[in-house]
Parts: structure tokens; sequence; C-alpha cells
């Protein structure tokens, strides 16, 4: 979800190109090293594994699973992976098209014959490697609102979002985009006839020997040593880290929905690091590997660009595919230079940036001198950022508008309105209090509108990850009330685009 964020700040980290010789690495002073990250960064748990010439050399948990209770992570614990499931799904694709069943250049509508876009042309021309690298046109993480959490199905989630207006040119410019990947998950089931759960499983976790991964959150209940998702209520700094439950999100099979351990992805990042092969076997024909692995659009900077599934930078000379991961409660990393065998896999469960610091840190440990100190580097940044948040909510604070009333009585307000694209919302009167409910979300989506100024409301609603929001109402000439806004702040969600009509 928030991976576009994620890998900025890693990429932020990278230094100069400099050769130098390897030296064993000193797991004394690693184990230091990330214990004190753990520490500044304030992560509920991490879990950090090394693969070298095909083996896992170094593994390690830190931290809890849950920091309600005594049980450790380690290297065995399951994560949720959010967007690292990007490149399962990508080679998911790659495994199709090496069997002759699809080829990358194949127009979506060929498989899908359904997909559509607000383009006729680029409905028409969207190929199946458009749909993995970012660069249909929409904006970034345009359409993710309608997979939150939702109980909309793949293929409506698809044909709510092809009303969505495109922002940028036809494979111009980069829009992180996962409603791609699940019209990429839906293309691997029409043309394999698995479901993307089961194509993911029996072709790619079962021959890689990938016993404890998963790809259905029901499955964690029955079994042990699992880390939890930890987020503060709401965003605000100051409050407690607590753990809550896996949240399903079936509907975005294909952009995320791989739960792993270190242990298992060690195995999934020893083939990669090895171009496709498991020890001598090929698992991924060359030309497919070079496919997935190379630049089909253009960043700029360090980092070269989208490749599919993957992003590739330079680090000190060296090619690196990596991929970070965010869902709510959980931020997690990993990185891969083929050239060097190597790989790199952190996994966390709280709202932290410590996997980026321990993954750069690990890199420079065997691409640079050594002597990089992420963590350092990181903090005053993310100190930074936290101010700016702060800043924000006080300005926010300072500019309401003390003593003043909702212009009409709150029966005015109630009523069922609607978003073309996302859905239907209701709004009722409960014991002198409005309450408002975005109907295709309602456990996360429901809470009490408090008057905040105007005709302006607080929206305390149920997701414990997300601030609360401000809806403001609009009028026609006449002062009815003819809809309302959200402002909720959000890199991940675009509140701001829906636009409520009193139906």
């Amino acid at each position: 979800m928030r991976t576009v964020r994620l890998w900025l700040i890693s990429w932020l980290l990278a230094g100069p190109a400099i050769a130098f010789t390897q030296e064993p690495l000193d797991t004394t002073a690693l184990h230091a090293y990330i214990t004190d990250a753990v520490v500044k960064f304030d992560q509920p748990g991490l879990a950090v594994g090394i693969v070298k010439e095909g083996r896992l050399i170094w593994s390690k948990g830190y931290g809890k699973l849950d920091l309600a209770k005594p049980d450790p992570v380690t290297p065995n614990s399951i994560f949720y992976c959010a967007s690292i499931s990007k490149a399962f799904t990508a080679c998911a694709i790659g495994l199709l098209a090496d069997e002759g069943k699809l080829s990358f250049d194949d127009p979506v509508r060929k498989h899908l014959p359904e997909f559509r876009t607000p383009d006729a042309y680029r409905t028409d021309q969207m190929t199946v490697a458009d749909l993995l690298c970012h660069r249909s046109g929409w904006d970034t993480f345009d359409g993710d609102l309608l997979w939150y959490g939702t109980g909309y199905s793949q293929d409506e989630i698809l044909a709510r979002h092809a009303q969505e207006p495109f922002t940028y040119g036809f494979r111009t410019d980069f829009g992180y985009s996962n409603l791609m990947y699940i019209a990429a998950a839906r293309v691997i089931e029409r043309v394999s006839g698995m479901s993307w759960d089961q194509f993911i499983t029996t072709r790619i976790f079962q021959p890689l020997g990938m016993d404890r991964s998963r790809v259905e959150t029901a499955d964690l209940a029955s079994m042990p040593d699992v880390a939890l998702p930890h987020v503060r209520k709401g965003q605000d700094p100051k409050a407690v880290q607590k753990s809550m439950a896996y949240q399903p999100l079936q509907g975005a099979d294909g952009a995320c929905g791989v739960l792993s351990t270190v242990t298992d992805l060690a195995k999934w990042d020893a083939m990669w690091a090895n171009e496709g092969k498991v020890g001598d076997k090929v698992f991924l024909k060359p030309g497919t590997f070079r496919k997935l692995t190379s630049t089909h659009l253009a960043m700029g900077g360090r980092r070269d660009g989208a490749a599919l599934g993957w992003f590739v930078e330079d680090n000190k000379g060296n090619k690196v595919i990596t991929h970070s991961g965010g869902m709510p409660g959980f931020i997690l990393n990993h990185a891969v230079v083929p050239d060097k065998d190597l790989a790199v896999i952190c996994l966390g469960n709280g709202e932290s940036y410590s996997v980026f610091a321990v993954t750069n840190k690990i890199l420079d440990l065997y691409l640079g001198d050594g002597k990089a100190d992420p963590v350092t580097m990181m903090l005053p940044r993310i100190q930074t950022n936290k101010d700016a948040d702060t800043k924000r909510v006080a300005d926010r604070q300072a500019a309401r508008v003390q003593k003043t009333k909702p212009t009409l009585p709150l029966s005015s307000y109630t009523g069922t309105y609607s978003d073309k694209i996302y859905g239907q919302a209701m709004i009722t009167e409960q014991a002198g209090r409005l309450v408002l409910v975005l109907k295709p979300a309602p456990e996360l989506f429901t809470g009490e509108l408090a008057h905040w100024h105007f005709d302006t409301f607080q929206w305390q609603h149920a997701d414990p990850f997300l601030e609360p929001g401000y809806i403001t109402f609009t009028f026609d000439a006449d002062h009815k009330v003819t809809g309302f806004l959200i402002d909720l702040h959000s890199p991940d969600f675009h509140f701001h685009k829906l636009d409520f009509q009193m139906q």
C-alpha cells in the first residue's frame, strides 16, 4: 500500500559507488546494531535474514509477536507481506509465459475481455506487462479504497475503477497501481483455470518448499508463531502501540495477499539471486527472468525504474531488485543482488521504517565499506516528518472557529448519498448525533459525526489505523444539502477524490 513512500526512504539512503573487499560478516556487531535499531525506532517486532549463495546464512528475530504477550519473533514468524506479494504475481505471469499460455505483450482484453479504462485506446492497447510496471496513467494509489475493507469482488473493483479518470499519459509517467495487479491476478485465473490463491500455492510455494507461507489470513488461526500488526490509534504519535486483527483484504489478491516468513522468503529470494534457478534447476527461463527484472519504466536518479513486480536500483555499482510492503501495522522490505547471489529480508510488525535502515546496513556490509549508519541518517528525517504532522494537526485545531453551529437541523443532513465510483454512504441521526457509514466498508468506516465548525463535522470512524476525518456538507442555492466531501489525511487513500451526492 505504502510502497512508493517506503522505497523512497530506502533509496535516499544509498551512498556513492565505491568498491571494497568483502570481509567475513561480523554477526555479533550486526546483532548489536539491529538491537539498537529496534529500540530507537520503537519497533514491536522484527525478523531479519541474509541469503548468500542460495543459503540462509544468518537470521534472527527481535521483539515480540504481540506487545501484549511475551512470545518472541523468530525467523519462522509469519508476517503479512503486503506489496512484496507483487513479485509473486509477476512471477506467476512469467511461469504462464514460459508455458506459452500467454505473452507479456498480449493485450489484457485477450484474456480479460471485460477489462475497461476511461480511454478507449488504452483499453485496447494495455498489455499484460503494462499491468505490472505502474505505467497505466492512473495516479499512485488510485482506486485503493475500493478494496480496503470492502466486500467488492475483484471484478466489481475493476469495473468501478474503470470510471476513474487518468492523471498521466500512457506509458509515460509512474503511478503506483495496486488495481492493475488485481487485474493481473484475474488474468492468471483466466489463463490457468486456477484461483490466484491456488496458483501461488501450488506453482510457487510448494515447489520452493515454502511450507509456512499462506495466502489466506483465515489459515493463521490454527498456526503458531504469527506476528500481529501494531498501530497507534488514529496515527497519533502519542498513542500506545497496540496489536490489531489481520485484515483479510481478499479483493486485493495480486497486489498483496502473501503471508510468509524469513525462512520461507529466503528460498524465494535465493531463486531470484540465482537468476531464476533453484540450484541447477530452471524455475524461470532466462529470458523471462530478464524480462521480469529489467526496467520497463524509467524513474530517474539512482533508481533505474520499475521492473515487473520489482523496482530496479543501483547500490554502489550493483544492480539491486527490491520491493517493500506496507499495510496497517506492517512495514516490510527485501532486496536481491543477483550478481552477488545475495538477498536481504527484513519483516516488521509495526509502523516504523526500521526495516529500511537494517536492509541498507546489511547491503553496505556486503557492497560498501560496512561503515554506513542508516539508523543515524534516518532518525532526523523521520523526526522532521513527525514535526510536520504535528504542525498540520495543530494548524487545523487553530483554524477551528469556536461557538459556531450547523446551519440546519441535524435531520436535514441525514439520508443516502452516493459516490459514482466508490458506492453508497448513509447518514442517520442516533441519540442526537449524526452517524456516517460508508456502506462498502462498514466495519472500518462507521462512526459519529461531532460538530467541528459551521457545516463541517469531525468523523470518528472505526478504523484503528487512519486519522479521524472531516466531513463538509455542500448545498444548493436554496441551502438544501446536496452532498458532502471527506477530508481525511492519508498518503495511502484518496478520500479527497470522493464526491458523495444526496440521493
